[in-house]
């Protein structure tokens, strides 16, 4: 994993002059930020040796100022510019002229960074790696892009927190957070530390804590609502609809989630045929090798007819609810519908 090197890296001191740090996962974007926070700037004096910078409100001048300015009794000084509009495509052709203006002045910079500034730019998304300024930030420092963590790295991610927590996780705990958990890092954090908490003395978090105190997210509950029409179990599936709607969810929400729940079975299921791996179909449809066990056994309680079936009555729904139709009426009679059909 990418981040891991990265924070190992600048908690060894091993800095490059400049970062360009972006991507859609938040959460680990701000420990690398926090991490080069706690190795530069000195609590006593680290209003002189630190600046933070609004890109959407300041020039590449005022930019190129800062970074230029010596430290104060101390080796580096830290320079952070978050949400800098010069790293991604302008739509008016304007923009893009007035964009590569004033990035021509960062280039220069970029030509020869002082060595003892650390000059972060920090984009919340992604960048336009085409940018002539995001080629010069990679030839001089370092660009750091933080994607949501796929796979077995969140399963990585998981067992490590949960070791600086002092605990581990057994195998089916694992498993249980992978498919309930959801992917957003800063809620599993959370979710991690509760644990933790309860397991007290104890150094396993086991499946029993796990299943008693996670907090499942609306797509793990989806998951359960999908199991429920697979084995024809239609009074539980139509409460877990009453209570997703009941407890917030927007109804348009919750078909698009079934609508791709069910676009996954088939998926899996028109792969499994073609002789694909389990590990394979979880690389062609980028879910989570435990998921894609769990979609397979899904799979088995729908024929290909039943499926396309499925997927029709899902476009009607979806126009009936935008049309005007109850929300929670169309799907107690499109869970009717999935039910019969198994």
């Amino acid at each position: 994993m990418q981040y891991q090197s990265i924070l190992n890296s600048i908690d060894r001191g091993v800095l490059t002059p400049v970062y360009l740090i972006c991507g859609d996962e938040d959460y680990i974007q701000e420990q690398i930020i926090a991490l080069l926070k706690e190795k530069l700037i000195n609590s006593d004096i680290g209003a002189f040796n630190f600046d933070e910078i609004d890109g959407e409100k300041t020039t590449p001048g005022e930019i190129i100022s800062s970074a230029n300015t010596l430290p104060v009794f101390a080796e580096k000084r830290l320079v952070i510019v978050k949400n800098s509009p010069l790293f991604q495509s302008s739509k008016k052709e304007g923009e893009e002229q007035s964009n590569k203006g004033q990035a021509d002045n960062l280039l220069k910079y970029l030509e020869d960074p002082l060595a003892s500034t650390c000059l972060v730019f920090w984009v919340k998304g992604n960048v336009d790696k085409r940018k002539k300024l995001v080629k010069a930030i990679e030839k001089a420092g370092n660009l750091i892009q933080i994607d949501r963590l796929k796979g077995t790295d969140i399963n990585s991610w998981l067992i490590e927190e949960t070791r600086v927590l002092g605990k581990k996780l057994d195998a089916k705990a694992l498993e249980y957070i992978v498919l309930h958990g959801g992917v957003e890092l800063r809620a599993l954090k959370n979710e991690l530390n509760k644990l933790a908490l309860y397991a007290g003395n104890g150094s396993t978090i086991t499946l029993t804590m796990v299943e008693g105190l996670l907090t499942k997210t609306s797509e793990a509950n989806i998951f359960t609502l999908v199991d429920s029409i697979g084995l024809k179990k239609g009074e539980a599936a139509l409460l877990q609809i009453r209570n997703l709607l009941s407890s917030g969810e927007p109804g348009i929400k919750v078909l698009f989630m079934i609508a791709r729940q069910f676009r996954l079975i088939l998926q899996a299921k028109d792969l499994e045929r073609s002789g694909f791996t389990e590990k394979q179909m979880a690389g062609e449809l980028s879910v989570h090798p435990f998921v894609i066990g769990k979609i397979l056994r899904q799979a088995k309680n729908f024929s290909f007819t039943e499926l396309e079936n499925s997927m029709h009555w899902i476009l009607e729904c979806d126009v009936a609810m935008k049309t005007g139709a109850s929300h929670r009426q169309s799907l107690e009679d499109l869970v009717l519908k999935l039910v019969r059909t198994t």
